[in-house]
């Protein structure tokens, strides 16, 4: 199998009427991952990963680290929000560092500022 494609195992909620068509999709980390399209966690949507052969979903905490931010960030927000609404900010929000290199690539003579700032966040 090839590591450049997106490889689907199966469906764990398969219907033709469901509002989102991914809902429910496993995949193999053998290939590429789809993009997550809903953590909010509305619905019975939360991501899922695979480990061996056992699915489970993933945290807010896990959601939250994947959006890049740190675990003080989220022990914040979680001392006043539910899991739901965890799972709704995480898939509201952009990685910082993705923005900062698309900026980087639209703004001329600015695609040093992406290598810059992570330069200095891995010498912290």
């Amino acid at each position: 199998m090839s590591e450049n494609k997106i490889i689907q195992l199966g469906n764990v909620m398969p219907t033709a009427t469901r509002e989102n068509p991914n809902q429910g999709r496993i995949y193999d980390t053998k290939g590429i991952a789809p993009t997550i399209t809903d953590v909010s966690g509305g619905g019975g949507r939360q991501p899922m990963i695979v480990i061996g052969n056992r699915i489970r979903k993933l945290t807010p905490l896990e959601c939250w680290r994947l959006m890049g931010f740190s675990d003080a960030d989220f022990r914040k927000a979680e001392s006043i929000n539910s899991n739901t609404q965890l799972y709704k900010q995480a898939g509201n929000s952009i990685v910082k560092n993705v923005l900062i290199a698309v900026f980087g690539q639209m703004i001329p003579g600015a695609d040093g500022v992406y290598k810059n700032i992570q330069r200095k966040e891995i010498s912290k």
